[in-house]
């Protein structure tokens, strides 16, 4: 399991590691599907065949010239298409229908399980021959494993806990040589947070890879796909006939398309792997990209539809169940934290100013905030607790802070980066939150944190993720995943939100205490 003080998620990192040039690209508009599935476009007003994958001809061993511009009913059973027909009419928005259908053509029947796309213009099928039935991937079969995975999610305790269990048991489920559970930061790169692998894997556990190895149209496809799959990287991809849609004279927008083929470099990416099968699953909270399960193989593998449809289902409950676990967290904290602002306020109010209050006495504002050291710069005096600053430097920062930042609230955790002056003492002050309580007279209480080198192991050099062609327009994935360590300088432990809140509801108490004193 992973160690909670170990490469910590929300650690800042000063250098952006998404790229504009990866995220530039337009995935959706590749024009060309994996080989595992056929696709085919109908006309929505008469439900003909229009455009239709090559492997077409090849799956049923006919020309696509005669599958094009047939009606789709030529292909069914009458029973299936008039259930289509009813289903596709009465769908008023673009989700995705699941069908089984048995196509027919040439003579050559063949059962798929058919995912169909209504669109504004047109209807995207995505057709997967049917696998048997086996007791693995019957309904009742994956409905049980759902049901056990899930009672065991219930009983974990935090965040770290759900992740290993997340890894083990789809691992377990799946037979996924390894599955990893993969974690955001604040810029986009990502932190392996629970991990389940084969002993002669590669250790990915508490690994951090940059942004541009997810880019921002990559994750962006995730709200409209529940999962990314490509069964074997080595595959070739197969084009559209004809190349472009004759309903809209452009290429068909593959966005939705689990079949979708996928960028060059992303194969190479899995190559440098060392693995052939990757699926990702996308852990969405609260409706933002909260994380990824990413599981790998190092032989071709194609999950079947039933068991990646059980997958899909299980991303959800996992998604709810870490925001759950989050959440109460942030609770428990906040309620800590509730405590402890309640009894300074009390002692701010039995002491004859507001400056005793906060700073002397059982209860501290160091111990509300998790401050090395503060200051209540007010009314000419400075007075100060814990390590801070001296009292020039003190003097100096409000000049600062009344020239730049005129908030209520002044928070950083990378001080020597926005202010040059504050490098001289980085070991107490590389953390500063700042209340203003007069900011035209220079009057602030100031709460400290020291520098804290952080060690931060990425998989790989970040400064080599991209390695771009003379060219300039192709580049190649970094080639090595081994352990780099890049030490973090000049940056506090960062401010988390419940702290935010109990600073400026202190704030508000601050300015209420004062106006009673005065008035």
């Amino acid at each position: 399991m992973r160690n909670p003080n170990s490469n910590p998620i929300n650690i800042t990192i000063e250098k952006n590691y998404d790229s504009d040039f990866c995220g530039s690209i337009p995935l959706h508009l590749v024009n060309l599907i994996q080989p595992h599935g056929l696709l085919l476009v109908l006309d929505k007003t008469d439900l003909r065949v229009v455009q239709a994958s090559e492997n077409v001809s090849r799956q049923f061993a006919v020309p696509i010239e005669d599958i094009l511009e047939i009606p789709f009913a030529a292909f069914l059973p009458a029973a299936q298409f008039e259930d289509f027909q009813l289903k596709i009419h009465r769908q008023s928005s673009q989700e995705k229908i699941p069908f089984s259908l048995d196509f027919t053509a040439n003579g050559r029947s063949t059962a798929f399980t058919a995912l169909v796309h209504p669109k504004e213009e047109y209807i995207l099928i995505e057709l997967e021959e049917h696998a048997p039935t086996t007791p693995e991937n019957s309904f009742i079969g994956l409905y049980q494993q759902i049901k056990y995975i899930t009672s065991l999610l219930k009983q974990t305790t935090d965040t770290a806990e759900t992740a290993h269990l997340t890894a083990t048991e789809l691992k377990r489920l799946t037979n996924f040589d390894r599955v990893l559970v993969y974690q955001f930061d604040p810029q986009w790169n990502g932190i392996v947070i629970g991990q389940a692998k084969e002993p002669d894997m590669d250790d990915y556990m508490d690994l951090r890879f940059p942004a541009s190895d997810v880019p921002k149209q990559a994750r962006d496809l995730y709200f409209r796909n529940p999962y990314r799959l490509i069964p074997s990287r080595s595959y070739q991809p197969v084009g559209l006939i004809p190349v472009i849609n004759p309903l809209t004279m452009r290429f068909t927008d593959l966005s939705d398309c689990n079949l979708r083929s996928v960028a060059t470099v992303h194969l190479e990416y899995l190559r440098n792997l060392n693995v052939m099968t990757s699926m990702s699953l996308p852990l969405i909270i609260d409706d933002k990209l909260w994380g990824l399960i990413s599981c790998h193989n190092k032989t071709p593998l194609n999950p079947s539809y039933e068991l990646r449809s059980a997958l899909e289902l299980l991303s959800g409950i996992i998604s709810a169940q870490l925001a759950a676990k989050e959440k109460e967290a942030a609770m428990t904290l906040r309620v800590h934290l509730q405590r402890i602002y309640a009894n300074l306020l009390e002692q701010m109010y039995n002491q004859p100013s507001f400056t005793e209050g906060l700073l002397s006495g059982e209860t501290s504002l160091l111990e509300l905030l998790h401050l090395s050291g503060a200051a209540v710069v007010y009314d000419g005096g400075i007075t100060v607790i814990g390590d801070t600053p001296n009292e020039q430097e003190i003097k100096e920062l409000t000049y600062w802070l009344r020239r730049h930042e005129s908030n209520k609230l002044y928070i950083t955790n990378t001080l020597p980066s926005v202010y040059a002056r504050s490098q001289e003492y980085k070991a107490i002050a590389s953390g500063l939150i700042a209340l203003s309580i007069n900011p035209d007279q220079g009057e602030y209480i100031l709460g400290f944190r020291p520098e804290v080198l952080q060690t931060i192991a990425w998989g790989g050099n970040p400064n080599q993720a991209i390695q771009m062609e003379p060219d300039g327009k192709a580049y190649h994935p970094r080639n090595s995943f081994a352990t780099y360590q890049e030490i973090v300088k000049d940056t506090s432990l960062p401010w988390i939100p419940q702290e935010v809140e109990a600073a400026e509801a202190l704030r508000s108490a601050v300015l209420e205490k004062i106006i009673k004193e005065n008035y």
